[in-house]
């Protein structure tokens, strides 16, 4: 077939009526190229395509009604003028309101002139009315009626707004759009695939999704946003699957514990692992059996017991012969992590070191590292330095991984001289399965779910602001019993545009007006990483027993002592973030508990934290409240974002999608035969340069 007309990739410039203005406008909306047009569909429909009578028209509902103008008006009201048109249609008359007035109103709607007209009936001073009502007036007849447009006559695409563009220009640049680009619409997915999973042609998709003949019921999804949605997620998941052959195309060292190092590790432990545990470990010592690269990312909810399982990878590692780096995102994590190692891998000969930006014997630990002198080290971003370098690195592990981007993590990687390290990957914020799928399918993934036999639950209650003294009672109760406690506000600094307290201000009255004769501290995230740490392990030790803090401490304190932990305006914190934070206390035998504080109004999704501790059902619960954007950022992940597709709402595609990938790669690893060019060219275009990268880089 003979194309004609511009390419996809052609600029939005090229299409009539837009300049350099608006193809500025069009770019805060991510539109930048005719495809870019064709993918920003419609978050809604009106259906224009039914002409009522003016007497047919109810209150509170929208019609379309065909009008002559009777008079017009411009009446001042305060300082702005309103124009209103009088209009008719035989069978009743309306008032057309617009409460400010420009030129060409009363140049459209001139007496004796014939419009169109949509809007939503309303009473107004006592007359039938449209407030702003969207109107064409009539030139063209075509068999008795106003010939169609894009704007009436059909069911109407309603498009998400962006300042400087409104509907009727959307809606002409789309009508154009289509004219010009559905010619170049190549549709990449095999026939038989869609025949199979009954999906329109793409071509057939972008004209009925953009104007469709019939108006779709609400809640309901055109058969052809479902295709679109479809082949977002089947590129996704086929990007993932050839990222993960990528991966495993790469020689990695061959670990194995020959000297049965793992069962004096576990003998020695002062508790017996979990079931879920020695799963996670089993799966673990197949991986670093192998000698093609593996990764495998581990999701334990706070407390779980992450971290020993990782030292076990280390153990069978060190028995080989090999290096473990284990990377923590903040250096209090780091130095948690590395008195955790010297207690449990120093006593079997395991040679452990610890590198920060802040370390004393940092030149000691490098020159170590590279000599060989070292069998595990555990570190910060110090560990991404050119001058850090591994004598035989075969094991790397990152604790909270979401907190390193992409490129940060592939440096790390790359210092494997003995070929590509075996990677593990620790996250503590669980994921739900809807989102494991979509961030996580190039990886092996673990859940831990139990807890460690004899942690006790942490008691949760939500309180209003009206209950002030019950909070201030509580914690006097446990600073009695000579425990600490924390309390956590969303803002370092007052803010006029929120009226939140804030850290900095109620630190000030906490500890020098309502608990002065207690030791307090302050921590935020506008700190000097050494002042935080000091803080820290100020707290850690006892010196301090209230800590005043922002969310800063969400991830990697550990204090038994700490018993209490009140949240201030929590209805401003995400689900999964109030769950981290309340895994900060319950870290001893003590009983322990978290306060939610909600303003006077108690919002009620805050009940959800009262009936349960378990991590995934809490993050599923987030993820339907704030979707996936906000709940987990894909900025990190190297993952190429969605223009429509939401993987909680569209589920069912996004399952489909995988099961026809793993179908296409097991028949076509590279893509390489001819039906499958066009899906090699559109995954590639799609992930760019993220498919040269390692799966777990």
């Amino acid at each position: 077939m003979v194309h004609s007309g511009p390419e996809l990739s052609t600029s939005i410039q090229a299409i009539k009526g837009v300049g350099p203005h608006m193809t500025k406008v069009l770019s805060k909306k991510g539109i930048r190229t005719l495809e870019d047009a064709l993918y920003n569909l419609p978050r809604a429909y009106e259906d224009r395509s039914r002409l009522s009578s003016v007497r047919e028209l109810r209150p509170g509902q929208p019609g379309t009604v065909l009008v002559r103008v009777v008079s017009q008006n411009q009446r001042r009201q305060g300082k702005k003028n309103r124009f209103e048109a009088l209009v008719t249609d035989g069978t009743g008359t309306l008032v057309l309101n617009w409460f400010f007035s420009f030129p060409s109103l009363k140049d459209d709607f001139a007496v004796g002139s014939q419009h169109l007209v949509y809007g939503e009936l309303k009473f107004f001073k006592g007359m039938l009315s449209m407030n702003h009502p969207d109107y064409e007036p009539v030139k063209e007849w075509v068999g008795g009626k106003p010939k169609a447009s894009v704007h009436f006559g059909r069911v109407v695409p309603v498009y998400s707004e962006t300042e400087g563009l409104k509907q009727k220009t959307l809606r002409r640049l789309m009508g154009e759009v289509l004219k010009v680009s559905l010619d170049q619409v190549r549709d990449p997915l095999p026939e038989p695939m869609r025949e199979r999973l009954q999906l329109p042609s793409l071509r057939e998709s972008f004209l009925s999704v953009h104007f469709p003949n019939l108006c779709p019921k609400e809640g309901e999804q055109l058969p052809g946003i479902k295709r679109i949605i479809f082949e977002e997620f089947f590129v996704l998941q086929l990007g993932l699957g050839l990222r993960k052959q990528r991966l495993r195309e790469h020689v990695a060292p061959v670990l194995e514990d020959a000297e049965s190092g793992l069962n004096t590790y576990l003998d020695i432990l002062p508790f017996s692992l979990t079931g879920d545990q020695m799963k996670v470990l089993e799966s673990l010592v197949e991986d670093l059996k192998k000698p093609r690269a593996t990764a495998r990312l581990v999701q334990g909810d706070v407390g779980s017991g992450k971290t020993v399982v990782a030292f076990g990878a280390a153990v069978i590692a060190a028995a080989s012969g090999f290096q473990t780096a284990l990377m923590a995102p903040t250096e209090i994590l780091a130095q948690q992590h590395f008195r955790s190692a010297v207690d449990f891998l120093e006593p079997l000969g395991i040679r452990c070191g610890l590198l920060t930006h802040g370390s004393e014997e940092k030149k000691q630990v490098i020159k170590a590292l590279a000599n060989g002198e070292l069998d595990v080290v555990v570190g910060t971003h110090a560990l991404f330095q050119e001058a850090v370098h591994f004598s035989r690195l075969g094991l790397v592990i990152f604790d909270e991984q979401h907190r390193f981007g992409v490129e940060q993590r592939q440096q790390l990687i790359q210092k494997g001289k003995a070929g590509v390290p075996h990677v593990l990957m620790m996250t503590a914020t669980p994921i739900p399965r809807t989102l494991s799928l979509t961030l996580y399918g190039d990886l092996d993934v673990s859940l831990i779910r139990e807890k460690p036999p004899g942690r006790k639950p942490v008691k949760t209650r939500v309180l209003r602001e009206a209950q002030r003294s019950q909070i201030y009672d509580a914690i006097r109760m446990r600073l009695d019993r000579g425990q600490q406690v924390y309390i956590i506000y969303p803002l370092v600094e007052a803010s006029e545009k929120l009226e939140l307290k804030s850290a900095t201000e109620m630190f000030e009255r906490l500890s020098n007006e309502i608990f002065p004769e207690v030791p307090c501290a302050l921590l935020h995230g506008r700190m000097k990483p050494e002042e935080k740490d000091q803080i820290l392990r100020d707290f850690k030790r006892g010196a301090q027993r209230i800590l005043v803090a922002t969310t800063v401490i969400e991830v990697g304190i550990d204090v038994p002592n700490a018993t209490l932990m009140v949240i201030e305006h929590a209805e401003r914190l995400g689900l999964s973030q109030l769950h981290q934070l309340r895994g900060r206390v319950g870290r001893g035998t003590e009983e322990s508990e978290c306060l939610l504080v909600s303003g006077n109004f108690i919002n009620p999704r805050l009940r959800i934290m009262t009936k349960t501790e378990d991590g995934f059902i809490i993050a599923e619960e987030d993820l339907k409240i704030r979707g996936p954007g906000e709940f987990l950022g894909t900025r990190q992940s190297g993952l190429p974002g969605f223009r429509v597709g939401h993987p909680l709402r569209d589920f069912d595609l996004l399952e489909k999608a995988r099961d026809e990938s793993e179908r296409i790669l097991s028949d076509d690893p590279k893509l390489k035969k001819a039906p499958h060019q066009k899906i090699r060219e559109l995954v590639h275009s799609r992930w760019k340069d993220k498919l040269d990268r390692l799966s777990n880089g």
